[in-house]
């Protein structure tokens, strides 16, 4: 009996591939191009899962003539590439990785608080130019402790800064569509979203894309934050009006950006962003350790293998699709 046929429409871990090909057969894109949609539309009629990447668009025309497709899985939280809708309608259950990232992302979005704070890259190059040698440096950080950190989202991820936060002395408030029940127990306070934006001297952004946190952040939004704070970005890039936030950053309005993502994506050099000298930018590195992306290609690994074998899925989005155990 030949095993099932995977799709993987470009280069993922080895390690992870490895494990999965002990079960099914990988047909991989391997070039260092994108993979044409039309060539994934022609491999998808005979395969019976996909392990999709970030930069696949999947939605109802890309699985039309996908017959035998029984699992579509990927290595983010993040599923705005994917219309989950489409794929419930063909009874086709989404697997994400969720969890196995929470605690690496969150020590990468305290490090941006911290690192911009104390404005640390600029007076490493402050170093690395010589000036040191001619003067003690004039680039003076700003304390974290006796400061309050607004968290715009807090899902597991902001309750894992909002502990390392707490441990450096700050004060944590928070915004989300609702007010949580267990806020006491993470020594957190509800905020609407004004008296958020207006309390804070760090706003931290952790919440996921969607049609009412699009552009969520616009230059009435930067009005309403103080003209010292540190504004800071781990959710998705799109939640910001860039253009807002370069005005923003140049007209005083807010003091300094810290983003992991960004809008454009990947960010051209010569972006007027970084022409305003008050941003520090990563190239989104939420996730970036190698356990952490180990631990996520794993996942996915097992959701496609389970979902080929019927079983319900480690991590699924589409739940009322999941198999049934």
């Amino acid at each position: 009996m030949s095993k099932p046929v995977v799709v993987v429409p470009g280069l993922v871990r080895k390690d992870a591939l490895a494990y999965l090909g002990e079960h099914v057969t990988i047909k991989q894109w391997t070039e260092k191009t994108p993979m044409p949609r039309e060539t994934l539309k022609e491999w998808l009629k005979e395969a019976d899962a996909l392990w999709s990447i970030n930069t696949v668009k999947v939605d109802a025309d890309l699985i039309a003539d996908a017959p035998n497709l029984k699992v579509i899985a990927q290595a983010s939280v993040g599923y705005d590439n994917v219309t989950v809708d489409d794929l419930t309608a063909r009874q086709i259950p989404y697997g994400n990785t969720p969890d196995v990232l929470t605690e690496s992302v969150a020590e990468l979005a305290f490090t941006l608080v911290a690192a911009a704070s104390r404005r640390i890259v600029e007076n490493a190059d402050f170093v690395k130019s010589g000036m040191w040698a001619q003067r003690p440096s004039n680039i003076k950080g700003k304390d974290l402790s006796r400061s309050t950190l607004g968290i715009i989202g807090l899902g597991a991820i902001g309750i894992s800064i909002s502990r390392r936060a707490r441990a450096f002395g700050m004060t944590v408030i928070y915004n989300n569509r609702h007010k949580r029940a267990d806020e006491h127990l993470y020594m957190v306070e509800y905020r609407d979203r004004d008296t958020l934006l207006a309390e804070s001297d760090v706003v931290l952004v952790m919440a996921p894309l969607t049609p009412e946190t699009y552009h969520m952040f616009d230059k009435e939004a930067f009005k309403k934050m103080k003209n010292d704070a540190l504004f800071v970005n781990v959710g998705r890039g799109k939640i910001v009006d860039t253009d807002a936030l370069v005005w923003a950053l140049n007209e005083g309005e807010i003091d300094y950006a810290a983003l992991d993502v960004t809008d454009p994506e990947p960010l051209p050099a010569d972006h007027p962003l970084l022409q305003t000298g008050k941003v520090l930018v990563v190239p989104h590195i939420g996730s970036f350790t190698d356990r952490t992306r180990r631990d996520m290609a794993m996942l996915t690994a097992d959701n496609i293998i389970l979902g080929l074998q019927g079983k319900p899925l480690k991590t699924c989005v589409n739940k009322e699709v999941n198999y049934k155990g």
